[in-house]
């Protein structure tokens, strides 16, 4: 019988040591998961601040742009204003139909007022806004003021940040003041 107890005794101890070993292996697991989960939640946060960041960075380069290229005192001078928020794609979308820069020192100023910006982010490089605002044009000591729908497109150029890419004018409704 002897032999028998010491076969239970010894079969208890590996048992007694086999759920002791996978007890340890389940509290291991717990707080692994737990890290991750902490982990995860620190990366959720890092993911929205970066978000919140670069479209905020879109939406300054926008507001930026905008108000170089609608407030300016000469032709000329509208366009050295707006190239260093453009790309060379966006900078010729602003040419008028394609032609070569005016070089006019005509006076003609113009101011832009009152924006508002509708973004649609396409993803974390590309950025569109549909902006509305008041545009105040005087032409020879006449002035007109009209409310303007202009859409930009703006992407991220690496090493350099948000440029825009493309501009296009939607429509005005005039008569607004």
């Amino acid at each position: 019988m002897e032999s028998t107890q010491k076969k239970n005794f010894l079969f208890m101890m590996i048992v007694f040591v086999m759920a002791t070993l996978v007890i340890m292996y389940i509290f291991s697991l717990r707080s692994q998961l737990n890290e991750v989960r902490t982990n995860q939640g620190n990366y959720e946060e890092q993911i929205q601040s970066l978000s919140s960041i670069q479209n905020t960075d879109a939406l300054k380069v926008n507001r930026q742009f905008l108000e170089s290229f609608f407030s300016y005192q000469t032709t000329a001078e509208r366009y050295k204003k707006v190239e260093p928020f453009m790309t060379d794609q966006g900078f010729k979308a602003t040419h008028p139909s394609g032609t070569e820069l005016p070089d006019s020192n005509e006076s003609v100023q113009s101011a832009m007022i009152g924006l508002k910006p509708f973004e649609y982010q396409l993803s974390k490089t590309e950025a569109e806004f549909f902006n509305e605002f008041k545009l105040t044009t005087e032409f020879n000591n006449v002035a007109a003021t009209e409310t303007v729908i202009v859409k930009t497109s703006l992407i991220f150029v690496k090493d350099q940040g948000w440029k825009v890419d493309d501009v296009e004018f939607i429509g005005q409704l005039t008569g607004g003041k």
